[in-house]
This record gives C-alpha cells, structure tokens and sequence, in this order.
C-alpha cells in the first residue's frame, strides 16, 4: 500500500494544486467584477446625472463680488440692499448751489450737439468776474456737468448742484402786486444803456460802423442785455460746426444797431473761423481789445462782411 502510495503521490500533489488554482481564480473575478461593476443604485444615479442638463454658470459680476475668494464656505462679504443695517439711497438729488455765482445768459444747443457746443455766461459774484463755460469749465473751484436750456449743472466737492437762469424766488418777489406808485420823471428817462449805445456806434455805410470802445465795453460788461438782444444757436452742416445763427434779433438791441439782422449766421471774426466753442471763447476773450473787427456773416445764401472800427 505505502508503495502505491509512493507511486501516485504525485497525482494528489497534482489534484491540490489544481483545487487551489480554481479557488484562486474565482476569487480574483470576484475582486475584479466588484471593481467593474456599478451597484444598481449607484448605476441609477449616474444615468440621473447623464440626463440632467449640464449646469450653466452665470456670467453677472455682482455674484464675483460678493463671493469670498479666500473661504468658500463663508458668507458673502457684501450685503444687499433689503438686509438689516443697509440702506438704499439712490441717486443724489441736485441741490441749488451755496456758491457765490449768477447764471446771466445761455447759448443752448439742442441734442445730439448739446454737451458740445453749448455755452454759459457765469458770474463769479465774489470774485467780481463774468465769462462764458462749456462742459467741463471751471469756476469758483466747481466744473460744469451739463448745460440745459434755463439751468447749469455743477459739480461742487463731488456734490451734483445746479445754477438756474432765472431765480424763481427773485421771480416769485417780483410777480407780487406792488403798491402802485406815482409816476415820476426819473421813470420816463430813457434807458442809459440805450442811450451809451446811441451815442457810440455811428452807421459810417452800408457794412461799416464807428464804436466808441466805452460803449463796446459797456455792452459786453452786461451779459443780461445781450442774451435778450438774440438768441444764438450752434449752426450745424453735415455734423460740423459752420458757425453761430442768430433768431429772435430784437430792434432795439446791440445787435440790430450793428447791421446784423435775424437768421444771420455768424462764420468768422478777424479771419478766425468759430468752428467750436473754444474758438468762440476766444474770440470773446479779445474783443476788449481789438481795434478792428471784421465779421463775415452768411445773410440769405450770401456772404457778407461787416467792417467795425473801435475808437
């Protein structure tokens, strides 16, 4: 018997190993098909997550803004307007201005034009000084914002005010029933400003004219007599300035006294062109000056040249 056995241990060695090969195996495909294969749960969800539509990011910048980069899991570092501690002011309203200025005249131009070329003769009370400002002029330490037909927006220490044309207040005191009054002879005079003008421009001819320069200063020096004079509006031709019109010229004022008649458009003065503001402040800035003035004019299709000569 023990040499049979001898003779086919090798049989049993055999059958050993092929039972542990087999169990080896099975255990292998086990550990492999729990790697491969999903759980029916975990399966379900992600044919969930395959159906859904992918997720689209917002591209507003508030959320950027409120979001803590340096924590994830903070809250947002602003608050919104409907949270307990803040609140919502809106937009500061315009103030009228505590600055010592006086709006005399406006040269308004409609839009699209407006911001360019309209101007504003402002008077600096306290410093006892009168010129003409565009849109981002200076005076008295505050820069014009916006120009409109009867008020001028400023911005003073970065506070919005206004100037207006006319003062309601002074035109609410002056439209109040006065005491009627005797008439006197001082009321009757004629107005002396008038008369200054009278006396100094004299008509030499058709195109020419004599001007004392008393006169010519008298007549810049009051800024409210010459924007009831005219009304002068920026002449725009295929988007380019051409020069200055004049409507409403009234008979009796500086304008109509030399020889410049309603829906005259103004082009040059001495030479110079008045294609923009800038050119038109400086033409004003020499008038006191001058001793000659040569104004081409377009009056109905053709141009004329009005010759002044100042004494």
């Amino acid at each position: 018997m023990e040499a049979l056995l001898r003779k086919y241990l090798w049989v049993v060695d055999l059958v050993a190993i092929a039972l542990c090969s087999i169990f080896l195996a099975r255990a292998a495909a086990s550990v492999v098909e729990s790697a491969i294969v999903v759980p029916p749960a975990r399966a379900g969800a992600a044919r969930l997550a395959r159906t859904q539509a992918p997720t689209v990011y917002t591209k507003e910048i508030d959320p950027i803004l409120d979001r803590n980069v340096f924590c994830s899991t903070c809250p947002p570092i602003r608050k919104k307007a409907d949270e307990p501690g803040v609140v919502d002011t809106g937009p500061v309203e315009p103030q009228k201005t505590s600055l010592p200025l006086a709006l005399l005249a406006i040269m308004y131009a409609p839009p699209p034009y407006g911001g360019k070329w309209s101007v504003a003769i402002m008077r600096d009370t306290e410093e006892k000084s009168t010129g003409p400002f565009g849109v981002g002029g200076k005076i008295h330490g505050a820069t014009v914002t916006s120009i409109e037909e009867t008020r001028v927006y400023i911005d003073n220490a970065n506070k919005p005010e206004y100037v207006d044309l006319i003062d309601t207040t002074a035109a609410t005191t002056a439209a109040a029933p006065q005491p009627a009054a005797a008439p006197t002879v001082a009321s009757a005079a004629v107005d002396p400003l008038s008369a200054e003008m009278d006396r100094g421009i004299k008509k030499i001819s058709e195109n020419a004219y004599d001007i004392q320069r008393q006169t010519l200063e008298s007549v810049l020096g009051n800024m409210n007599l010459l924007s009831r004079s005219a009304r002068i509006v920026p002449e725009i031709r295929d988007g380019k300035a051409a020069g200055f019109r004049l409507y409403s010229v009234r008979p009796d004022g500086p304008f109509a006294k030399i020889g410049m008649q309603n829906g005259d458009v103004i082009a040059s003065i001495n030479g110079l062109e008045i294609t923009s503001p800038e050119k038109a402040l400086e033409v004003y800035a020499k008038l006191k000056s001058a001793s000659h003035l040569s104004v081409g004019l377009e009056r109905n299709g053709q141009k004329v040249s009005k010759e002044y000569s100042i004494r």
